[in-house]
């Protein structure tokens, strides 16, 4: 309970990692378990609320629906946003290695208005040619950053998602970072790591232990995120499109009035 009080939402995969730091248990597949058995206890007590537990792997796709007209506008004038990158000097874009890390960020990611995407691995032809062909459509300089495991696979997944990208791109102008899981977040951060499967083929040259993205608190995702985000945010332009963000909703909200 008290890994979560102040780190939630997160995986259950996070919250073990947050128990082995603790001590509570060891950094085993049992402990894993156990881990899991004691959250769905305390969930279904009541103790803990299931909120605090985010599942990105799994989702349901329905489309936006009214009941009436009058029903659609107070939704639209509600929830109406105005286009944030717009008038930003670059974009930024996002991505993650793991589904269930996007339930962590998404907040984060959906209050600045970045487009947020979950690569599972290493990706496909398709998948890296529609990336593409979004960056092909913007005509400014765009940062992508992406948050995966350190481990051989992850770590040349990332190289060959921007290879792939970046082929498929030629002329834009990308700048790829990743900004976790990274070799001296690890020491600094005193994450725990797992054993480096020698069975995989890119394993060679890698040194030290592996860690999941999921080892990183959710506090401290978010504050990578929002810090990779918000660097290049130009606070004057972002303060105006607020301004006319306010006041093309009140116009919204003086529709329904009218149709009242």
């Amino acid at each position: 309970m008290a890994a979560l009080t102040e780190e939630h939402p997160a995986t259950l995969r996070g919250t073990y990692y947050r128990v082995v730091s603790a001590g509570a248990v060891e950094k085993t597949e049992a402990g894993y378990r156990l881990v899991g058995r004691q959250v769905l206890k305390l969930r279904r007590s009541g103790v803990l609320p299931y909120s605090w537990i985010t599942d990105g792997t799994r989702w349901i796709v329905k489309p936006t629906t009214w009941s009436d007209l009058d029903m659609m506008l107070a939704d639209s004038a509600a929830s109406y946003r105005r286009m944030l990158w717009r008038s930003q000097a670059v974009e930024v874009h996002l991505f993650t290695e793991k589904d269930a890390i996007s339930g962590v960020i998404d907040g984060v990611t959906s209050r600045w208005d970045v487009p947020l995407g979950v690569l599972r691995g290493y990706s496909s032809e398709s998948f890296c040619w529609s990336v593409a062909e979004t960056l092909a459509l913007t005509e400014k300089p765009v940062h992508i950053y992406q948050l995966g495991d350190h481990d051989p696979s992850g770590i040349d997944a990332w190289r060959d998602f921007c290879d792939k990208v970046a082929r498929f791109a030629p002329t834009a102008d990308v700048t790829f970072s990743r900004i976790a899981v990274l070799p001296e977040q690890i020491e600094a951060w005193n994450l725990p790591t797992r054993p480096t499967k020698r069975t995989d083929t890119r394993a060679a040259g890698f040194t030290g232990g592996s860690v999941e993205v999921d080892a990183i608190p959710p506090s401290q995702l978010r504050r990578l995120v929002e810090d990779a985000i918000v660097q290049h945010i130009d606070p004057h332009q972002l303060g105006i499109t607020r301004m006319v963000e306010d006041a093309e909703r009140s116009l919204l909200q003086a529709m329904i009035g009218d149709r009242a």
